[in-house]
């Protein structure tokens, strides 16, 4: 059956029943709340085009795909001239209400739209915008290789719609959609000439976000094909605040390129990597900020609008419901950026991590220290946290930063569950404790004398300040050589000890320390170098050498013989030691 909207044959039945019929139908609401399948064609157009001249075009995109179903069934050239007059005005409408809804449904309709459109109507004047409006809608659908297909038909020169894209703006967004269909499909070959043809037209129009993109598209390319020198030429152009710096793919590549320098010991060059590379929760925060701006920029207008339109001219308001329209899909990118960024496992530890090595590697020890430093105190239940803090506290010392040293020492000593690093961790508290125990000794010394109560108040507080710091030094080293008798640390540890008893005068506890003297006599049951699970050590030489310069430093010459015997061997100075007082020392030689 054929229908035409003004053919006579409507006009010649004056059944009052269908005039009452049809006005009923044509009254406002229960038009819109039938479903479009079941109504009459006549009904169908004549609430279309009402719809249609009302600014409705959302209200009106359902029964212009009736037409479309009915025109493909019955091919009527009535049907076929409104589908051609406000087809277009269908693919509008589903954006629209995609921009109220966040329905994304309504986006795949209006692709469909706007491509049966194009199709049907290739010679129509707006079948390029069609197409351009096609590309737009599956780039949001992530529908990147029919974006591109698409794409490279309207940029063809040898096809027609080449011709008839006059606009720049036009030109560009089509030149970055390609580029970025490529880069999400990671297709380098027909990538690079779409990411260069891009960077070319947006710096011309001085796009500045869109050169970032393609910039941040080509330092991709490079980085996964190890084509690593060809990236620095565009290093300066991804510091500016764009969308394109905080995509995530163009971060973590970022950061993969810092890693391929350093395998090559570039480390200057990583430095520069890894500064521009944001960190996942930069990135977060970014992308939920920019949705949020968006989303109220689109409220504010389509309030405004709402307000001002109907006195609007037509043009203006087209132009203000685009641009409704394009924000609308510039918040549902930057929501599934954020909802990418939000899924993905956090990268900030890793980055600051190498960031940190990467100051070491280059000699930037302060920085090293605070990179280290801020990484344990901001991640102190991370698995490698035991790594961060004696980083830090190796840095520490490096820079001799000593309140620090001490301060991450004792963190590290207190946790019983960290052993990777003790044995160097215990030997520089040591020598910290040591250092700082022989400063406050030599104030205290220099302030004996002193007449002034301050002076004799600073002269008490170093004292006790020597005293304590001694305390904390032999009771790691006790601690130390209790634990790890055998480990190749312990004879550093014995001379340290040796040194500052000796550096005190303090032989008599050196000599109940190490070889188990008390009131002037050896009791073989005391004393490290009769501990059983010590003869093996290699400090047990050291610790009889230490007894015996005690023993001769006090005047106890033959009591010293037997101790430095067991270091010396069979005699010393030529005297023979058969007197009996090496028993309990022959395990001890066998074992030197």
């Amino acid at each position: 059956m054929s229908l035409i909207v003004n053919s006579p044959i409507y006009m010649s039945l004056p059944s009052i029943r269908f005039i009452l019929l049809a006005a009923f139908f044509l009254s406002g609401s229960f038009l819109r709340s039938q479903n479009p399948a079941d109504m009459p064609l006549r009904q169908v157009i004549e609430l279309a085009q009402d719809l249609i001249g009302k600014g409705d075009f959302a209200g009106a995109s359902p029964m212009l795909d009736e037409l479309e179903v009915r025109f493909e069934d019955e091919k009527d050239p009535a049907v076929e001239k409104i589908l051609q007059q406000f087809g277009f005005v269908r693919g509008i409408g589903y954006l629209q209400s995609f921009a109220k809804s966040g329905n994304k449904e309504f986006i795949v309709k209006a692709a469909s739209a706007f491509g049966f459109f194009a199709e049907k109507f290739p010679d129509d004047d707006k079948a390029v915008m069609a197409m351009q409006k096609r590309t737009d809608c599956l780039r949001s659908l992530q529908e990147w290789k029919e974006a591109a297909r698409v794409i490279e038909t309207l940029l063809d020169p040898e096809q027609p719609f080449r011709k008839q894209i006059l606009k720049r703006s036009e030109l560009l967004n089509l030149y970055y959609g390609k580029a970025q269909c490529y880069h999400i499909e990671q297709d380098w070959v027909k990538g690079e000439p779409a990411f260069r043809e891009l960077l070319k037209f947006a710096d011309v129009a001085k796009d500045e976000d869109k050169a970032s993109y393609a910039v941040s598209c080509l330092t991709e390319m490079f980085v996964q094909n190890k084509r690593i020198d060809e990236v620095f030429p565009f290093l300066p152009r991804l510091s500016g605040d764009t969308p394109a710096r905080y995509d995530l793919r163009l971060n973590v590549n970022l950061m993969q390129g810092a890693e391929q320098l350093a395998k090559q010991d570039r480390f200057v060059e990583a430095s520069l990597f890894y500064a521009l590379t944001m960190t996942t929760e930069e990135i977060v925060a970014y992308y939920s900020g920019r949705e949020s701006r968006l989303k109220t920029e689109r409220e504010r207008l389509e309030q405004f609008v709402k307000l001002r339109g109907r006195g609007m001219p037509q043009r203006r308001l087209d132009i203000l419901n685009d641009k409704i329209n394009e924000l609308a899909m510039k918040a549902t990118s930057a929501q599934s950026h954020l909802k990418l960024a939000e899924s993905t496992p956090s990268f900030t530890t890793v980055l600051r991590w190498r960031k940190a090595d990467n100051f070491q590697a280059t000699k930037r020890d302060w920085e090293s220290f605070w990179a280290f430093y801020w990484l344990f105190n901001d991640f102190p239940e991370h698995n490698m946290s035991e790594n961060f803090i004696y980083a830090a506290f190796a840095s520490a010392n490096t820079v001799k930063f000593r309140e620090k040293s001490i301060e991450l020492g004792e963190s590290y000593l207190k946790n019983k569950d960290w052993k990777k690093f003790r044995p160097d961790v215990t030997f520089i508290m040591c020598n910290a404790y040591r250092e700082q125990a022989d400063q406050a000794r030599k104030l205290y010394t220099s302030l004996q004398s002193a007449v002034s109560s301050v002076d004799k108040d600073r002269a008490q507080k170093a004292r006790e300040q020597a005293a304590n710091y001694y305390e904390r030094f032999f009771a790691l080293c006790d601690d130390f050589l209790n634990i790890m008798p055998e480990h190749k640390y312990s004879k550093d540890f014995v001379n340290m000890m040796g040194s500052v008893y000796f550096g005190n005068r303090s032989f008599d506890a050196l000599l109940e320390k190490f070889a188990g003297y008390e009131n002037g006599e050896m009791n073989p049951r005391k004393g490290f170098v009769n501990r059983e699970e010590f003869k093996k050590s290699p400090a047990m030489a050291t610790a009889h050498y230490m007894s015996g310069l005690a023993l001769l430093a006090t005047g106890r010459f033959e009591e010293a013989k037997p101790m430095l015997s067991a270091v010396v061997g069979v005699n010393v100075q030529g005297l023979p030691l058969d007197d009996g007082s090496l028993d309990g020392y022959d395990d001890a030689e066998k074992d030197l």
